[in-house]
């Protein structure tokens, strides 16, 4: 009896949960396909699918819709066996996972890389520099001045993959390098909340760790929960922060107030993460 009241307890807590999300199919499909179908084989029947999407109360016509649209737009693809259909990441999807991996499940790993990058955009033609400032925007670069984005430590390789992907990479200067002047921290901070909104990032990872640090305060702990419990509060807790991800443009510590939310959202997952069986 105690242990069904228990279940009932997480059960009416991820339920809370789920509504409060209010998740998009296509967008937890994509976050179900990076965290579980591609580490563990990357290939799943169409008809597993649909039974797990029902758990997040999403409807066999809806996942069906869904996978219809993401496959479209290149994010799946899919391979037929008789009447059968069975799906897995696209090779575009899977660069961008693997992009996004050290974000998601490594957020300090980006503490390694001190070199800052800074573009200069004055050789590319109006039109396309408008969509080349939307992509940088997106990837935390901010506009400093008129023709030039930069950013604390963003990989050479991803911006390589953007240029050549947009056809610019013969129409912009790019350095990769430490800041050599004498700027101590406050003036960088300083520096740092005049290019970036960091106060939006920070309620987004409020919001985040209020949500899910209240699995603590259940009678429950996770290392109890039911393989179904589980599973769904990982699919939940890594699509939530992968949303939260989104807006922060991973600036590093040094760059940030010492109480930096982004570093206690990670740990919040690390520790939930570990407790999940």
């Amino acid at each position: 009896m105690k242990d069904q009241i228990e279940n009932n307890e997480v059960d009416l807590y991820l339920q809370t949960l789920l509504e409060e999300m209010s998740p998009k199919a296509k967008s937890l499909i994509i976050t179900f396909f990076g965290d579980t179908v591609f580490p563990y084989g990357g290939t799943i029947w169409l008809g597993s699918l649909v039974k797990f999407m029902e758990e997040f109360d999403i409807s066999e016509k809806l996942t069906r819709t869904s996978i219809f649209r993401l496959t479209k737009e290149g994010w799946l693809s899919s391979k037929k066996f008789g009447r059968e259909s069975y799906y897995s990441l696209s090779d575009l999807a899977i660069d961008r996972f693997i992009k996004a991996h050290y974000s998601v499940y490594a957020y300090d790993e980006q503490e390694k890389d001190r070199d800052w990058l800074v573009l200069f955009s004055n050789g590319v033609k109006p039109s396309k520099e408008t969509e080349l400032a939307k992509v940088l925007k997106k990837e935390g670069f901010a506009n400093t001045a008129k023709h030039v984005h930069m950013h604390p430590h963003y990989k050479m390789e991803y911006m390589q993959d953007i240029l050549i992907k947009h056809e610019l990479q013969n129409d912009v200067l790019l350095i990769k390098g430490p800041i050599e002047m004498p700027m101590n921290k406050e003036m960088l901070k300083d520096m740092v909340h005049t290019y970036w909104d960091m106060n939006d990032v920070e309620e987004r990872y409020q919001d985040f760790i209020t949500k899910f640090r209240r699995v603590f305060s259940l009678k429950t702990p996770i290392d109890q929960f039911t393989d179904k419990q589980c599973f769904m509060l990982r699919v939940m807790l890594i699509h939530e922060y992968r949303r939260a991800l989104l807006f922060d443009p991973k600036l590093g510590n040094d760059l940030v107030s010492i109480d930096w939310l982004g570093k206690a959202a990670s740990s919040l997952v690390e520790s939930i993460y570990a407790s999940i069986h």
